[in-house]
């Protein structure tokens, strides 16, 4: 945090150091004999600039939150620098070189500034909807995935049961294991019922497995009780795949 901090703190001293030298130029070298293209030139490249810099710290606040760079922010840099270029340009060729009319000279400029913040615009939406697209495709895929990862857990445990019968505990999970990987990972939110009773019935192997870890020797009949849990999980996941096949 404290490095963020000092980096946006030390691109705002560059920012103002900026601002200052291009004002002072302007005002020094007298680039532009009309005074409103003058005006107009300033305008541009100073808010060009501030763009620039706003896009700069927007940039370290999203980049600080994740590992990776998304590719929108990529492509939104290259239009800001853009943008900047274009700004540039044209103050030297239209109105330094050229002495552009001061009312064409403004179109010039206010198109420049809506080009670019129209494509900012449409890059960011871009964006958002391709975050909420994948948001949407973790979510769809997140039930059956903390199933997955509950039975991974309940096989490890299994592993650690002292007893002669142990590998048929673990075949049991590994059958059932299997069933899961085969399933359609994109669930529906119509399905909550049966997805929740797909937990507590996960959630009942496990408590029945760790029952089993605790005793130091289980019921005669643990196998046929195992077997029945696990069945029932099969058949409720093969319902959720049946009622999940007929909502597509």
């Amino acid at each position: 945090m404290n490095k963020r901090k000092t980096t946006v703190g030390f691109i705002t001293v560059i920012y103002a150091a900026v601002i200052i030298v291009t004002v002072l130029s302007f005002f020094g070298f007298g680039f532009s004999e009309s005074l409103l293209r003058f005006v107009i030139s300033l305008t541009a490249v100073l808010l060009a600039e501030s763009v620039v810099y706003v896009y700069s710290i927007f940039w370290l606040r999203v980049t600080g939150r994740i590992s990776q760079t998304p590719p929108v922010m990529i492509s939104g840099a290259f239009i800001t620098l853009i943008y900047m270029a274009a700004v540039l340009i044209s103050a030297i060729v239209f109105d330094w070189l050229l002495e552009l009319p001061p009312f064409w000279y403004a179109a010039l400029q206010l198109l420049i500034v809506v080009v670019g913040a129209v494509s900012l615009a449409a890059t960011g939406l871009y964006g958002w909807n391709a975050g909420a697209q994948e948001k949407k495709a973790r979510d769809s895929t997140r039930g059956l995935r903390q199933h997955r990862q509950a039975l991974a857990e309940i096989r490890m445990t299994a592993r650690t049961w002292k007893h002669p019968e142990c590998g048929q505990l673990i075949e049991l999970i590994d059958t059932l294991e299997e069933k899961f990987k085969y399933s359609d990972p994109v669930s529906n939110s119509s399905l909550y019922a049966t997805e929740d009773m797909l937990n507590q019935q996960i959630s009942l192997l496990h408590d029945h497995v760790e029952l089993l870890l605790a005793v130091n020797e289980p019921r005669a009949d643990w196998g046929v009780e195992t077997k029945e849990i696990v069945e029932n999980i099969a058949t409720t996941l093969q319902r959720r795949n049946r009622e999940l096949s007929a909502l597509k």
